[in-house]
């Protein structure tokens, strides 16, 4: 009577049942995620508008803008005609080194874009080529974001297509024999591949460093511009909001599309999927696919990266760049990973496997990651204005800089974490309710056991596309900070092309080992689980 009463357990089994949490946790985290979009829209409608921002298309924005949307459908088009027999072939034949040839179509994801425009601005110069040559100019810039939108597609065609099933495969075959399959199957993965060119197209509206390296520049040249160069806070945000509604227009109906289908691809399946056939010339047709993507992409821009070092690599100068920039660089990766990751999980937990959360959280996520960093950046700017100088250490620095580009790399994080989550069992929960195992435990001793690994790897990967924008560490890094491809993108109209090239590689050096390291841990994974 007079003791403590005891709290009730809350139960395991909340994970696995509806609730209103579930929607309310995923309406938050989303609007966290936007926030800073729309502070910088409030910021503008709020006054402070210059007189150039009044005419903005007459800049020079309205051209760029132009100029851009060619890019975008240039890159679409070669997307998908080489990304999806390259995913396709992969996907259905026994490739001789599959896994060590995707995870190096893979590489350039993970490293800036304007690395390889620099590569094959280098390799056009040692050829003694024109500036407007296939390296340069309009074809130049569509090359070198063709590097992340083809293996995008790629990849996207590839897991799609493993979804085939055995039973799908062999009623195909039967039906028309192997090229009836591979039609079949084209045609299944097709729409996909589709949306998969349309979203690495949309991300290079907001991309500046090919094209205005490769002198081709479009509409996040022109806001980089009107910020930096003409401190004009209005006439920036004005057109990283006119940009970001051309984005909305072309991603919002791609994430009504993709989301449903890659909610129900989450999920764990019974069904077995196609077996790797053994049919050794359309498997090595595979294999002369992958090679050429690989040729395309990486091979063809560290060519020209590796140029410069032949009359001798400047050893000393480029690790010292690297030692000035690597504390930043360290820290800025690490506070994107760490709350990027934090953010995507604790949105898949509410998600759970309720299909239509999902469906939310991945429509939302897929738009708000399709906007410009401009935009997010703009609004962290006007925050920073406004906050009292006692919130200087949250509002500047590399805190910031990270906490942006994690609300904006957080939704890799929540897909990442709904196939986690959507590979346990249900049971878990139930059994654990059955022993009276309180909520708190079960998380420490079966959940997050469980999702750990991807947990280690997302962090990885948020970290390195963290560090590859450019875009937000050049509009808030502070003078005299930043991490090394930043170092890079400001040093390189002035620095010797030894030091740059020899800066790049070693940036993609470490990327790959990154990378190797990921797919060695997924290796691991896949032997463990059954």
């Amino acid at each position: 009577m007079g003791g403590q009463e005891r709290r009730p357990m809350i139960s395991p089994l909340i994970l696995e049942r509806p609730g209103r949490w579930r929607g309310v946790g995923i309406a938050a985290g989303l609007l966290l995620a936007a926030a800073p979009v729309i502070v910088a829209a409030l910021a503008l409608s709020g006054g402070g508008e210059s007189a150039q921002s009044s005419g903005f298309l007459d800049t020079g924005f309205g051209p760029a803008v132009l100029r851009s949307l060619k890019v975008a459908a240039g890159v679409w088009f070669v997307a998908v005609l080489v990304g999806l027999p390259a995913g396709l072939f992969p996907a259905l034949y026994s490739i001789p080194l599959r896994r060590t040839l995707l995870g190096l179509v893979a590489l350039p994801l993970l490293v800036p874009s304007f690395l390889w425009a620099v590569g094959l601005s280098m390799l056009r110069m040692a050829l003694g080529l024109p500036a407007d040559n296939i390296l340069g100019g309009f074809s130049g810039t569509v090359l070198a974001f063709s590097a992340t939108a083809v293996p995008l597609v790629t990849l996207a065609t590839y897991v799609a297509g493993r979804r085939i099933t055995q039973g799908e495969a062999d009623a195909a075959r039967l039906a028309g024999g192997e090229r009836h399959l591979i039609f079949c199957v084209a045609r299944s993965v097709f729409p996909m591949a589709v949306v998969a060119g349309l979203l690495g197209s949309i991300l290079t509206l907001s991309d500046p460093g090919p094209g205005q390296i490769l002198r081709f520049g479009g509409a996040a040249s022109h806001i980089l511009v009107s910020f930096a160069a003409q401190y004009d806070f209005a006439l920036a945000t004005r057109q990283s909001l006119s940009l970001a509604v051309i984005v909305l227009v072309l991603a919002v109906p791609a994430a009504i599309w993709l989301s449903p289908r890659m909610a129900s691809g989450l999920l764990a399946r019974q069904t077995k999927s196609v077996a790797l056939s053994e049919r050794s010339t359309l498997a090595w047709i595979g294999l002369v696919l992958l090679a050429g993507i690989i040729g395309m992409t990486s091979v063809l821009p560290l060519a020209g990266l590796l140029q410069p070092l032949g009359n001798g690599v400047p050893v000393v100068r480029a690790l010292v760049t690297v030692g000035r920039t690597l504390g930043d660089t360290v820290l800025l990766a690490s506070i994107a990973g760490v709350v990027g990751t934090g953010l995507g999980f604790s949105l898949a937990l509410c998600a759970g496997r309720r299909r239509r959360w999902q469906i939310v959280l991945l429509g939302g996520a897929l738009v708000l990651f399709a906007l410009p960093p401009a935009l997010s950046s703009l609004g962290a700017i006007h925050l920073a204005a406004i906050a009292p100088p006692t919130l200087d250490s949250l509002t500047r620095g590399q805190f910031t800089v990270g906490t942006i580009e994690a609300l904006r790399l957080f939704p890799l994080g929540a897909v990442l974490a709904m196939r986690a989550f959507g590979t346990g069992s249900p049971d878990w929960t139930a059994a654990a309710a059955v022993h009276g195992v309180p909520l708190g435990k079960y998380f420490l001793r079966v959940l997050v056991p469980w999702v750990l690994p991807t947990a280690g790897i997302t962090v990885v990967l948020i970290a390195l596309l963290a560090t590859a924008d450019v875009t937000t560490a050049l509009l808030l890094s502070p003078p005299g900070g930043g991490s090394l491809p930043l170092a890079i993108f400001t040093i390189m109209a002035n620095a010797p092309e030894a030091l740059v090239g020899a800066l790049c590689l070693l940036y993609v050096g470490g990327a790959g080992i990154l990378l190797a390291g990921v797919s060695g841990i997924l290796r691991r994974q896949e032997r463990k689980r059954p």
